[in-house]
């Protein structure tokens, strides 16, 4: 193998480590094993996934970047305990990309798309019925991701997918307590919304969007006050 070859195959290798990490941390987060205020020691964390401290500080220091994680100096790795403008705030900018997604797309809507959005919709009736939380979690989000994806503007589905980790947070606080009531709602609001989008009627395709993300709001609002609660 050529020397440089070599470089960049342990470049990837070490890479990888770092976002199998990175995943791990996040998915501990978002389902709640590891709280906010929760203190995360780098070491304990390489020991248990079989990498190097080096990966497991790269992956916390990432978290870190994106407001997920604070470094706190002399006491180490924190998950961040959001204040509820924080959270309201990535909720209000995900409605205004949501619009502009949607809009988008309704100049654009074809079979094609309807088919795609419709299949998003059986996926997650499947995951809701069988029972996988997880798996629904990510088809539920699939509606919405695909609508960003065909909107043309490709920095929809990158400020998104910048913001990720915070808004899965927000959805597992939204669906977890009541995850089969909760999913009901999602897909059948889901439903009209596609509906009004196969007829082409914009404005009310928009409004069922925004008021869907609008009732998300007010659930999570309730349960961060009622978590804030428990701790007091």
């Amino acid at each position: 193998m050529d020397p440089d070859d070599r470089v960049i195959s342990r470049l990837y290798e070490k890479t990888s480590r770092a976002e199998n990490v990175y995943e791990s941390i996040k998915s501990a987060i978002i389902s709640g094993y590891w709280k906010p205020g929760h203190r995360i020691n780098d070491k304990e964390l390489a020991e248990q996934l079989g990498v190097s401290r080096v990966s497991a500080r790269e992956a916390l220091s990432k978290l870190v970047e994106n407001r997920i994680i604070e470094r706190v100096q002399w006491k180490g790795y924190f998950v961040r305990n959001f204040t509820w403008q924080e959270l309201e705030s990535i909720i209000d900018v995900r409605m205004v990309l949501e619009e502009l997604a949607m809009r988008k797309v309704m100049k654009k809507f074809t079979p094609r798309l309807a088919e795609k959005l419709d299949n998003a919709i059986r996926e997650s009736e499947k995951d809701l019925q069988s029972g996988d939380f997880k798996s629904f979690m990510k088809t539920d989000f699939a509606f919405h991701d695909i609508i960003y994806q065909a909107s043309g503007n490709t920095w929809v589905p990158h400020i998104i997918n910048n913001s990720k980790i915070l808004i899965d947070v927000l959805r597992y606080m939204d669906k977890a307590e009541k995850y089969t009531e909760e999913g009901r709602i999602s897909i059948i609001e889901h439903k009209s919304i596609l509906e009004k989008m196969n007829e082409g009627k914009e404005e009310e395709a928009v409004k069922l969007l925004k008021e869907q993300i609008e009732r998300h709001k007010k659930r999570v609002y309730s349960t961060f006050i009622k978590k804030k609660k428990e701790k007091s």
